[in-house]
């Protein structure tokens, strides 16, 4: 799994890193992301770098950027994806669309807490505590979607 840098963020900010580790045997982030998520030594760095340290988040940067308008961490991210052929966890919209419109196989951070409920690693109590968690932290979504989010998780 590549990741790009919201997801890791929103999961180290909330203390549910175990989350990714447990779904995903390693995550391939390109240095851009990592610059990203330590940029300012937050209280999450710990988090990040503890990951590195373990193996859990591998730094590999694309052999070609791509350019495709979006920031440094998308476009490297999305270059990774298509370049190593795996999927994507990328929240900023237009990273999204542009990863599907490039058949990359692409997540976001609420497909990645469904993932969990579906394998049984989180209840869907959790899953909705989770998601609540990221929203007091700062992650969008649209009451629409938040709607739709508490439907499925009834």
């Amino acid at each position: 799994m590549i990741s790009n840098t919201s997801p890791i963020i929103f999961f180290a900010k909330i203390r549910r890193f175990d989350i990714l580790e447990r779904l995903y045997e390693r995550i391939i982030i390109p240095n851009e992301v990592k610059e990203e998520l330590l940029f300012g030594n937050k209280p999450d760095s710990e988090i990040v770098n503890e990951a590195i340290f373990k193996g859990k988040l591998i730094v590999k940067s694309p052999g070609k950027l791509l350019n495709f308008s979006l920031g440094k961490g998308e476009s490297s991210a999305i270059s990774l994806a298509i370049e190593l052929k795996m999927p994507l966890i990328i929240d900023d919209y237009a990273g999204f669309r542009t990863a599907q419109s490039l058949n990359v196989e692409a997540l976001r951070t609420p497909s990645v807490i469904f993932s969990a409920v579906k394998k049984k690693l989180i209840s869907k109590k959790e899953a909705l505590d989770i998601i609540n968690n990221i929203i007091d932290e700062g992650y969008y979504i649209s009451t629409k979607y938040y709607k739709e989010i508490l439907d499925e998780l009834k």
